[in-house]
This record gives C-alpha cells, sequence and structure tokens, in this order.
C-alpha cells in the first residue's frame, strides 16, 4: 500500500490517469471550460473565420491541414522540447560557475535557468502568442470543416 501512494513509484500510465481525472474533475466542477466551447472559441475568431470557404478546394485544404498537424505535430513538439533541453542546458553550463562559487547546491541553477527561460517566454509573448492562436482557430476551424 506505501507503493501505491509514493509518487516517484508511478509510472506514465499511473500519471496519465491521474491527469485526465485531474482536468475531468475541473471542467465538471466548471474551472475550465469543455474542449466543445473551447474549439468553438478557437474556431470563431476573426482571424480564421473565412477560412477553407472555396468551394472545391476548403474542405480538401482543411483536411491535409488537420492529417499534417497530426502527423507532423508530434515531430515539431518533440524538437521544440529538444530545443529547450538545450537552451536550458546552455544556460545552466555558465550558471553552474557561479552557483559553485557562492557555495549553493547546482539545482539552485537549474531553478534560475527555468526561471529565467520562463520569465523570457513570459515577457516575449506578444511575438509568439498571436501566432499560437491563430494556427490554434486554423486548426479548431479544420476540424470543424472535416468533421461536418
Amino acid at each position: 500500500m506505501r507503493e501505491v501512494l509514493s509518487l516517484s513509484t508511478w509510472r506514465l500510465s499511473h500519471w496519465l490517469i491521474f491527469l485526465g481525472s485531474a482536468l475531468y474533475v475541473t471542467m465538471y466542477v466548471g474551472l475550465i471550460p469543455p474542449a466543445h466551447d473551447v474549439m468553438s472559441w478557437l474556431a470563431s475568431r476573426p482571424e480564421v473565420v473565412y477560412a477553407f470557404r472555396e468551394p472545391h478546394f476548403g474542405r480538401a485544404d482543411a483536411l491535409i491541414l488537420v492529417f499534417s498537424t497530426l502527423f507532423l505535430g508530434p515531430l515539431a513538439l518533440f524538437i521544440a522540447l529538444v530545443f529547450l533541453v538545450f537552451i536550458m542546458a546552455v544556460l545552466g553550463g555558465f550558471l553552474i560557475p557561479v552557483v559553485r562559487w557562492f557555495r549553493m547546491p547546482e539545482w539552485v541553477a537549474n531553478i534560475v535557468t527555468l526561471a529565467l527561460v520562463t520569465t523570457v517566454a513570459y515577457t516575449s509573448r506578444e511575438t509568439w502568442m498571436p501566432t499560437t492562436f491563430w494556427f490554434l482557430g486554423l486548426l479548431a476551424r479544420a476540424c470543424r470543416i472535416v468533421l461536418a
């Protein structure tokens, strides 16, 4: 019984079940909106309302976008994750001598590096957030057209 309560012994399946259950409970309670409402909001954004309206190739374009995203999306996410790990390793490599000079543990460099990367992402959100919302809206609109 002690092994079940210890979080360090959980496998990937345990974590996925826990995260899925937590997401379901938060949606059931109303802390976050259901996925259907979020998809409708994204698909009705002004910059993507007129996407895929071409009468001959609109549905085919939507299908190509959904297909490409499903198959190339995990590769793009993996590349982004590798890039993030690389950036954190380089910044951590610069900070570890400084942290050792102050006689602090090395995990302090990891926390400072993560805080620095998070701060840069937050302060530059005007650059990447509109493009992300545009793509998610385009994908939601394409899914709506393909499934209709």
